[in-house]
């Protein structure tokens, strides 16, 4: 059976986005959700729903947003701007110090287990572990962890497998932005397992949330994650994924790979 992992990232990110992912989790297909730590409230919003995502609820790291780390922002200069915040964009971010992300990432982890989260899975905002001065801190984080993190290119897959960490076998990113139907939907997760055999595991990204004053603030993504809601809860979709053969599943669905032989690569390109 092909099974497909839906996960919504930015748990945490206000309490909008938190009510509208557990909407799309109780009503929806969404199986999964990876929490940020770094929003201001995060840690409050994290722990009210910990025991209730136990199993489904991954860490979402940070470099970006315009937050706070975690760690003093003196202690980790080459991740900050001048206000002492992460950069907005994964294109703002500096020379950035491989010690001082993964001292920051392990500060946010340890956050989000005083939380009462052990992470079921994991990726990062903006997919800042797409920069090569970045990767190669989320893979050793993967490996150490041992739990499924998110591939968002081949070369990324090549690492991971090589390293023996689990990661679905295609990942789609492209539901995102104003085309959000239920026929967009279907389209993206047929092209993503058309080329996969039957007994593979697709990641799908996105981002429901309800609407709020607070994320009207921070984000432009805001009055679309309400129209991802409604397309994740769709009928339309949940036959579609029948007639296909496809079953949604969490991560415990994303099997660890066998251990390979490093390609040389180092990691994937930006």
């Amino acid at each position: 059976m092909r099974r497909l992992m839906i996960n919504a990232d930015d748990f945490a990110l206000t309490d909008g986005v938190c009510r509208g992912i557990l909407q799309a989790m109780e009503h929806g297909l969404v199986r999964a959700t990876t929490a940020m730590t770094r929003p201001a409230g995060a840690a409050a919003r994290i722990t009210a729903h910990a025991d209730a995502l136990s199993g489904r609820m991954g860490i979402h790291f940070q470099l970006t947003g315009g937050h706070a780390p975690c760690l003093p922002p003196g202690d980790v200069p080459s991740l900050v701007t001048a206000e002492g915040v992460f950069p907005r964009k994964r294109m703002d971010i500096g020379q950035a110090s491989a010690d001082e992300i993964r001292r920051e990432w392990q500060a946010q982890l340890d956050l989000l287990r005083s939380c009462g989260v052990s992470p079921s899975h994991m990726d990062t905002h903006h997919h800042v572990h797409k920069r090569p001065d970045v990767f190669p801190v989320y893979l050793e984080i993967a490996v150490r962890l041992g739990i499924p993190a998110r591939a968002t290119n081949p070369a990324m897959a090549a690492a991971l497998r090589a390293a023996g960490a689990p990661y679905a076998d295609a990942f789609i990113t492209d539901f995102f932005g104003q085309d959000l139907t239920p026929g967009r939907f279907l389209e993206l997760v047929a092209a993503a397992f058309a080329p996969l055999p039957d007994t593979a595991v697709v990641e799908l990204m996105c981002h429901p949330g309800q609407n709020d004053t607070e994320l009207c603030r921070i984000s432009a993504y805001n009055q679309a994650r309400e129209q991802e809601i409604a397309v994740l809860s769709s009928p339309e979709v949940r036959q579609g994924l029948a007639d296909m053969g496809v079953a949604v599943c969490g991560p415990e669905g994303i099997p660890r790979p066998v251990r390979g032989v490093r390609d040389g690569s180092g990691g994937p390109p930006s």
